[in-house]
């Protein structure tokens, strides 16, 4: 299982933990524009020349932020291929830190009143077991999304899947 699947999908995060990782892709669904990987430091790791450590001692890389989509390589906030194993940016979250992506989405849904389209949401016709539509608070069990538009198989699975249970209340 990818840590960053864990990451974005699971946690006690609350709606006023809001950090600026989580405004920035706040900023991004709003806008549709990316942060540049010069605006965010975003740089990979040569070999063991340095080791970036978190504020629990854990090393840092997009594999294990909640904002890395790992099969497509891309970040939802950074533009870009990343590395998963090697990058690293200033807007690096780990799990536990601000909010749940798809909580953020869900305040966007709310405040914007716009659902994110089938490719914002980088939809699979089935996600990994324990993370798949079926699994997540805002799937509707009649195939539909609170968070994205279109029709659903409780196999599917999303970038932006919050495990039932986990993050803000609905």
């Amino acid at each position: 299982m990818e840590e960053s699947v864990i990451a974005k999908s699971t946690g006690e995060q609350e709606e006023e933990n809001m950090e600026p990782q989580d405004a920035a892709l706040f900023h991004y669904l709003r806008t549709r524009k990316k942060l540049s990987k010069e605006e965010v430091n975003y740089r990979e790791k040569q070999e063991q020349q340095y080791d970036i450590k978190t504020n629990n001692g854990s090393s840092q890389a997009c594999i294990k932020c909640k904002f890395n989509l790992p099969d497509e390589k891309i970040c939802h906030i950074v533009e870009g291929d990343v590395s998963n194993e090697r990058g690293v940016s200033n807007y690096f979250s780990p799990k536990g830190e601000g909010m749940l992506p798809g909580d953020i989405v869900w305040e966007f849904v709310k405040k914007i009143g716009r659902k994110l389209t089938y490719e914002e949401g980088h939809v699979i016709d089935k996600g990994a077991e324990n993370f798949q539509c079926k699994d997540c608070k805002y799937y509707m069990y009649y195939g539909k999304c609170l968070l994205i538009n279109g029709n659903f198989t409780p196999e599917m699975s999303c970038g932006f899947i919050v495990k039932i249970g986990n993050g803000t209340e609905v």
